[in-house]
């Protein structure tokens, strides 16, 4: 259906400009030889006047084609709307096809108008100059003209570039139509919305420029790396991590001679547009924390993904209950601010967070930020190894009863837990993965009563 109008409307809106120009337009200069010099000159200008009468009836007709197509091209937006929303998933390529093709229309049919007008203006202007050249006495009356002349052409050309900033508005509202329902299913789930590049490559390595490096703790950085596509955006739905290595690859190698290949979860948001953000905790023996570590601003890392590690879909469950540990809280930050700031969700959160001393507590700032914004949506528990004195949040491992204590009793059944953490943290909460697989719920949360269908390891 698209297809067989999207061609008659392409010339729809393009014939009254053409009609415009298939038109024949009488010469104003003056006419044959005459031995009466003041006869020649009030000829020429009687001719003039009659040519600039007729051409700015011609700028008024093309103003009234150029408010004709904008209109059309309204006119089509609005089927294409009502299409769309009669079969949205069917008609996708085919919707993008037309409106690329009703764009192509309205930008030549403009185009041709705004020619026509300029044609015309220079046509005045000529025979203009050559009446005045023939009787220089015409002079005055003919700078009256010609200024009327101009200011008509300087109306017709607002008018056609007025009519054709609306038709392309309606073109962009009618693929706005189009696009809309499906970016709103993909910011759900957190892929990039139509339309727009994603700059990671799931099966290929590409490389990303470090432009700065914010110290966050003692042993803990945030790192922006730029896309070499300013528009682009990391992609990849939530949650998803990406794989690192060195740009040259010799020059992170394991104990095996092999590349360091590891797995980071950004923490900018995936629809962020010409960057991304990563937060590494520098370890002492960590080959690729070091590494990164050492890079300076404008050199380069290299990256592949995204790779989904759990598709997350609003109000799936209840209440998601994070347990967290050390740098393994990136996961849980790309999540729960997605669940936070999505349109329509109404998950509940609990995050426990555990660490060795209150400094090691990575995003605590950010964390009880949103704690404070959506107070009936979101808590944080910090459990600390060390605390200081006057400390007044948990202590400790997380144990059984600590998790206990905060699962909410009314909706207990419609919990759904996330793991990530240090190998002793997994083993006392949930038992470790096998492999790739998730493996048998153990620990506290298997104690507890919990099975894979409520527990899910990062």
């Amino acid at each position: 259906m698209l297809r067989t109008r999207a061609i008659p409307l392409a010339k729809s809106i393009a014939r009254p400009v053409q009609q415009s120009q298939r038109r024949g337009y009488a010469a104003g200069g003056a006419g044959g030889g005459s031995n009466l010099p003041l006869a020649l000159g009030l000829a020429g200008i009687a001719g003039l006047a009659g040519y600039v009468y007729m051409d700015r009836s011609s700028r008024a007709a093309a103003s009234a084609n150029a408010n004709e197509y904008a209109d059309r091209a309204k006119d089509a937006a609005g089927q294409a709307k009502g299409y769309v929303n009669e079969r949205a998933s069917a008609a996708h390529a085919n919707t993008n096809e037309f409106i690329g093709r009703a764009k192509d229309a309205v930008e030549d049919a403009a185009d041709k108008a705004k020619g026509f007008v300029h044609e015309r203006t220079a046509a005045a202007s000529a025979n203009l100059n050559e009446a005045i050249g023939r009787d220089p006495s015409a002079s005055s009356t003919g700078d009256d003209v010609k200024n009327k002349a101009q200011a008509a052409g300087a109306a017709v050309s607002a008018n056609t570039n007025e009519a054709v900033s609306e038709a392309k508005d309606a073109v962009k509202n009618a693929k706005d139509t189009v696009t809309g329902p499906f970016d709103q299913e993909k910011k759900a789930t957190g892929e990039a919305g139509a339309g727009v590049v994603q700059a990671l490559v799931k099966n290929n390595w590409v490389d990303f420029k470090l432009e700065k490096v914010e110290p966050y703790n003692h042993n803990t950085n945030i790192y922006t790396f730029s896309f070499p596509d300013p528009n682009a955006t990391a992609g990849g739905q939530t949650a998803s991590a990406l794989l690192v290595k060195a740009s040259d690859a010799q020059s992170c190698l394991d104990d095996k001679g092999k590349p360091v290949i590891r797995p980071y979860t950004p923490i900018s948001p995936q629809d962020q547009r010409g960057t991304m953000q990563l937060m590494v905790k520098v370890y002492e023996n960590g080959k690729m924390s070091q590494h990164i570590n050492h890079l300076k601003p404008g050199e380069t890392l290299s990256f592949k993904g995204p790779i989904a590690k759990y598709v997350y879909k609003p109000n799936e469950f209840a209440h998601g209950f994070a347990i967290g540990g050390g740098s393994g809280i990136t996961p849980m930050y790309q999540m729960i601010t997605h669940s936070l700031e999505l349109p329509g969700d109404n998950t509940k959160w609990t995050l426990m967070f555990a660490n060795v001393t209150e400094k090691d507590i990575l995003l605590k700032e950010r964390w009880d930020k949103l704690a404070k914004q959506h107070p009936d949506r979101f808590q944080v528990v910090y459990s600390l190894d060390k605390p200081p004195y006057f400390w007044r949040g948990e202590k400790g491992y997380i144990t059984k009863d600590m998790i206990q204590k905060y699962i909410p009793q009314s909706n207990a059944k419609d919990v759904k837990f996330f793991v990530c953490g240090p190998p002793g943290q997994y083993a006392a909460v949930c038992g470790p993965k096998d492999g790739m697989k998730q493996g048998e719920i153990k620990g506290a949360l298997g104690e507890l009563g919990y099975d894979n269908d409520h527990v899910f390891k990062f």
